[in-house]
This record gives C-alpha cells, sequence and structure tokens, in this order.
C-alpha cells in the first residue's frame, strides 16, 4: 500500500513546495508507517528517512525546510508486512556514497532466495531492501538503469513500481503495480510523477493534484524530464 512521488523542475525549488501534496498523498493513501525523502545535493544524493508519519514528524518537516533541490524522490509505506515497521526498512534507500536512492511499492515473491546472498549488508526485514541491495549489484553491469530495474523485476518476481534518483540527476519512476498505477503530469513547469492512491479513479487529481496538466499513465519507464511537457500518448489501461 506504499505510495510514491517524484518531482523535477528546472530550477532549484524548497521541498516546503511539495509538502503539503505529500501529506495529502499519506493521509489518503493510507500510510503513515515510515516515510522518507531523496533529493539531488551538488552532485550526490541525500536522504532523509523516519520510521513514523509526515503529518507526526514535526523534527523531519524543520529539518527539512531549508532543503531545496531541483530533483526529489518521496516514499510514503504501508508495509505488507507490519512487522517491518522500522528504520531500517524505510525509505527511500540511500545508496552508501550517495550515488543512487530507490524505493518500491508492491511486493515481492521470489525475495527470500536472494537474502542469503546478501547477509552482512542488510539492515531490515522487507522485501524491498533485498530488491535495492539487487539492484546495486546489478547497476554497474547494466546497459542503462531502466535495464536494471526490469531485472530487479523479473529476478524476484511480483509486483513493482519503482522509483531511481541518481547523483547524475536522472529520475526515473517505472509502472508494474497494477493495482496502483503511475501518472505523470506537470505542474507549472516542473515534471512530477505519482502512484495513485490505490484508487482506481480521478482521486489523485481530485484530492491531491488538483492543478496537474498532461497528466498520462506510465506504461514502462518514465524519465522525470522539466525541460519538456510530459506529452506522450496516453496507453490503453484495462479496468
Amino acid at each position: 500500500m506504499c505510495e510514491i512521488l517524484a518531482a523535477a523542475w528546472p530550477e532549484p525549488r524548497p521541498f516546503a513546495l511539495l509538502l503539503p501534496y505529500v501529506r495529502k498523498m499519506e493521509r489518503l493513501g493510507v500510510a503513515g508507517f515510515g516515510w522518507g525523502v531523496a533529493w539531488l545535493s551538488g552532485g550526490f544524493v541525500e536522504a532523509y528517512r523516519c520510521a513514523g508519519a509526515v503529518a507526526g514528524d514535526r523534527r523531519g518537516r524543520l529539518e527539512l525546510a531549508s532543503v531545496v533541490s531541483t530533483r526529489f524522490l518521496v516514499h510514503l509505506r504501508r508495509p505488507s508486512r507490519l512487522s517491518t515497521t522500522q528504520l531500517a526498512d524505510t525509505q527511500p534507500f540511500l545508496q552508501g556514497e550517495g550515488r543512487f536512492a530507490f524505493c518500491h511499492n508492491g511486493s515481492f515473491h521470489r525475495h527470500e532466495r536472494y537474502r542469503p546472498g546478501f547477509a552482512g549488508r542488510l539492515h531490515g526485514s522487507a522485501d524491498s531492501e533485498i530488491a535495492f541491495r539487487l539492484f546495486e549489484e546489478l547497476l554497474p553491469h547494466s546497459p542503462d538503469v531502466p535495464a536494471a530495474l526490469h531485472e530487479v523485476v523479473d529476478r524476484l518476481g511480483g509486483s513493482a513500481n519503482l522509483g531511481y534518483l541518481g547523483a547524475d540527476g536522472r529520475l526515473l519512476v517505472r509502472f508494474g503495480h497494477r493495482a496502483n498505477l503511475v501518472w505523470r503530469f506537470g505542474i507549472d513547469d516542473g515534471d512530477m510523477a505519482a502512484t495513485e492512491l490505490h484508487s482506481r479513479d480521478d482521486s489523485l487529481f481530485d484530492l491531491v493534484f488538483q492543478e496537474a496538466t498532461e497528466r498520462i499513465h506510465v506504461v514502462d519507464v518514465a524519465e522525470l524530464d522539466p525541460g519538456r511537457a510530459a506529452v506522450a500518448a496516453p496507453a490503453r489501461i484495462e479496468r
């Protein structure tokens, strides 16, 4: 039941601009079991994570008030297993050297068979962290980021909306969870993507992003680019 929000702007914007949307997505998406945000900062990716809800995280809101960036990747958590509600399982996961951040919405079927291979590198117990470590391992050997994202899902099986933010500024969202579609849209001069709150209607826009334009479904991998409008033709979605 997690939700993902990604935003790319041509010029740095404060995280405070996104915060009202984040709070609405958390409440309407029935999240609140942990949240985090990653952002681009001086050629590196930085991140903040909290095992509680945005609504109750006053310290985090104050800490992030001064954060300004051109790229943000937000994850709002509602875990499949409530026993994994801890900081170690909170997303986005940040690669140790700040090269990228990664997050997941969905569930993997074959994650446990990979757990022993990452012994010593896992800090939590959620399937998403196994996907993060597998992606970290695959990325240097893949032709590109989308290929590595697809390979993670091919190996682990299951459903997966994935988010990626790289230190080079690349911000990608992969669709692969049919119970929670991904929308791409514009707000002002920004290019944004968000999961639909597990609500197969227009609630994401009626209740959260009312001013959004150029609304389209993501059907594979979308690389957000504030230099162009999100004008890809919408694909047919089975309902």
